[in-house]
């Protein structure tokens, strides 16, 4: 089993993926944010790969300290404006770093199971299921 993810960790991670999966205040459709991920963490380290796990946290720590690269803001990922982040999370998505680009696929694909396990995102659009309230 890989090794928890430490408090700041979560911080940073948490943060990217909500900017990955904002609510939508005109829809009602909360964002990734808004919803507790409940036991996904802790299921994502007993099942996934160990490769895989790698990449989320090289994603976490790489995107969350890449403004002043990408930027050029000496702030962390959680000290810029959702614009901020939102821009840079364009500009890490298409780098011609073909790895930079990858963790933030990664990143997306994780937002993506974490957001559809919730009742609260499939109801809606009508898919039944869900592990999460």
């Amino acid at each position: 089993m890989a090794l928890p993810w430490l408090p700041m960790e979560q911080r940073w991670r948490d943060c990217l993926l909500a900017a990955v999966l904002p609510s939508e205040p005109a829809t009602g459709r909360p964002g990734l944010g808004d919803l507790d991920p409940g036991d996904f963490w802790d299921r994502v380290r007993q099942v996934a790969p160990p490769l895989v796990l790698l990449g989320i946290r090289a994603a976490v720590w790489v995107l969350t300290w890449s403004p002043p690269l990408l930027l050029g803001r000496l702030r962390t990922f959680g000290g810029l404006s959702p614009e901020q982040q939102d821009a840079l999370l364009v500009r890490a998505a298409s780098s011609r770093w073909y790895p930079l680009r990858q963790l933030v696929d990664l990143l997306k694909l994780m937002a993506c199971f974490a957001y559809f396990r919730h009742r609260a995102v499939r109801e809606p659009l009508g898919v039944p299921g869900g592990s999460a309230p």
